[in-house]
């Protein structure tokens, strides 16, 4: 029995050396190759080298965007060196932030921060810190321009504005370095490199000193609204929405408790209103204005206007009372006169007369109501309902009274600012398609709306007296008050926005200056900021005041002249 366990184990044996004699020929001979690239590839490491981002400037060369080195300083000693501190805090233009930046290094042991180039590269010389760096997107602090430029994540996603709609000229392409590393994983070499291809830099239209100072504007008055600045041949001077956000929120990796704060705002700041679509109220009155006369309206025919208009039946039945905001009336009034003093009851008629597949046909061709395809991502579309439109969403039936709000601006009927902005702009051009952009300008090949020139006078004049005609409620222009002793000639419309119930009505204003060669317009939204003649007004007059004193008086012979301003960075 034990000679035939013996025999047992020693073929066993002799199996198992077999078996190591060929894994040890399988390893150094047949498969050497395979092995020999596998201890290669695990002693070797693939280094992504990430590009410069490229820098976002506005129209004077003022840096939006742009990327740049921040620092992560931690403290290797209980006590910092008077002589240390002090010299931090001298390195610093900013003294507050220099005291509360070496205040929170002792307490909490680390900070990360921006700091000076000189001061980084000599804090390395100090045993008691180890200083660390990597590189963020900063941005200018201007809230005015926060939507315009949009946001880069922590992880390098572009988010929202110039940020996202051009990533692909801004981020460059990435660069690679192959090291070879010991079995602990530490460098022993540097293999191979393909630096990094930086992005290029991009140039945008926006002026950021007039978009901070919009912003100023908006926000004194404790509502929440939107402006829109634009050249006659589509460059976007400004495009502010408030309230707006801090971008560097972003870059350093935004908290879940902060991300949910900026969410569940009921001000909603991530918002860009300056391409949300909101009821227009009475600025789309000059629309309705321009349908009537491509459809050949005899703009001297009067009607009287008491006050109010009641609707009536085939049978002659009063099926409906709809007031002007004006309680006395404005008397006998024409096209002309009621696009100048807003007459709701003149563009009642009007409304009905035209009918809403009229108005909503012209909509269509001129393309009042669609996206203007500007260069930014979050553009949104108006509305502009129609029977067909209300049957399929609501299931409901289209009514007179429908046609009798569109006719004044209200109902289901929805714009952006920048759309109106765009009508605005093709009314002052007398017609001529006007398409916004910021980064890439563009050509259009729409034909020019037709209207006769007597039909463009009568518009332009008719928006010149909005802000310049005086006299008593029944005549003056609705925005007279707010424009009165303005320098410049300009033209324009209010509007007053209901929306329904008890809730504050929006106020709007769009215009073009100056009236002879118009160079821009100016449109303003304030919501729940109540009449158009009001806060929308108001500040339309300080930006085409702004406008006149920073561009106007000097010499633009080859176009727009930059600023004198210094970076707010």
């Amino acid at each position: 029995m034990k000679i035939k366990r013996f025999d047992l184990f020693f073929v066993l044996f002799i199996l198992t050396v077999g078996l190591f004699i060929y894994k040890l020929y399988d390893y150094q001979i047949v498969s050497s190759d395979k092995y020999a690239a596998q201890v290669e590839s695990i002693s070797h490491r693939s280094i992504s080298l990430l590009p410069q981002r490229g820098m976002i400037l506005d129209r004077n060369g003022i840096p939006l965007a742009w990327d740049a080195p921040y620092y992560n300083i931690e403290k290797r000693v209980v006590f910092l060196p008077d002589d240390l501190k002090r010299m931090i805090i001298d390195a610093f233009d900013d003294k507050q932030k220099a005291e509360t930046l070496v205040r929170n290094l002792e307490m909490f042991g680390s900070v990360e921060t921006s700091l000076p180039a000189a001061l980084a590269e000599r804090l390395n010389d100090f045993p008691e810190l180890e200083v660390s760096e990597r590189v963020i997107r900063y941005y200018q602090n201007n809230p005015g321009v926060a939507h315009v430029v949009g946001y880069i994540k922590a992880d390098g996603e572009p988010v929202m504005g110039i940020e996202k709609q051009y990533n692909d000229l801004l981020r460059g392409t990435p660069g690679e370095q192959l090291i070879r590393v010991d079995a602990l994983g530490r460098q022993i070499s540097l293999e191979g490199e393909r630096p990094p291809v930086g992005g290029k830099d991009l140039t945008i239209t926006i002026d950021s000193q007039m978009s901070k100072y919009i912003y100023e504007l908006i926000s004194e008055t404790g509502k929440s609204g939107a402006a829109v600045v634009m050249t006659t041949s589509g460059e976007i001077l400004a495009l502010v929405s408030v309230p707006g956000f801090e971008n560097m929120s972003f870059t350093r990796g935004i908290s879940n408790r902060d991300w949910e704060r900026l969410n569940l705002d009921p001000s909603r700041p991530l918002v860009n209103r300056a391409l949300t679509p909101f009821t227009p109220g009475s600025v789309i009155k000059p629309f309705i204005a321009m349908v009537a006369l491509a459809e050949g309206k005899d703009a001297t025919e009067q009607i009287d206007c008491r006050g109010s208009f009641q609707y009536k039946d085939s049978q002659g039945i009063v099926q409906g009372v709809y007031r002007d905001w004006n309680l006395y009336g404005h008397g006998m009034t024409d096209l002309s006169k009621a696009i100048t003093v807003s007459c709701n009851v003149y563009f009642y008629q009007l409304g009905l007369e035209l009918g809403i597949d009229t108005i909503s046909n012209y909509a269509e061709i001129w393309e009042v109501f669609e996206p203007t395809n500007i260069d930014l991502p979050e553009e949104s579309t108006g509305l502009m309902p129609c029977p067909s439109w209300k049957q399929e969403k609501l299931e409901e039936n289209w009514f007179p009274g429908d046609t009798i709000q569109i006719s004044i601006g209200q109902g289901y009927l929805s714009i952006t600012p920048l759309q109106l902005a765009k009508m605005t702009g093709e009314i002052a051009t007398k017609g001529r398609e006007i398409l916004p952009y910021i980064g890439t300008e563009r050509v259009s090949d729409r034909a020019v709306i037709e209207l006769g020139e007597s039909d463009w006078n009568l518009l332009t004049e008719a928006l010149r007296n909005v802000i310049s005609k005086g006299g008593g409620a029944a005549e003056a222009g609705t925005a007279y008050s707010a424009f009165r002793n303005f320098e410049g000639t300009a033209a324009g419309k209010t509007g007053t926005a209901e929306q329904g119930g008890s809730k504050p009505t929006h106020s709007w204003f769009t215009g073009f200056m100056p009236l002879e060669e118009p160079e821009i317009v100016v449109t303003v939204f304030v919501h729940e900021g109540g009449y158009g003649s009001g806060l929308a007004s108001q500040i339309s007059r300080k930006i085409m005041d702004y406008y006149l004193q920073e561009y106007m008086q000097q010499n633009h012979s080859t176009g727009l002249t930059k600023l004198s301003s210094s970076p707010d960075l």
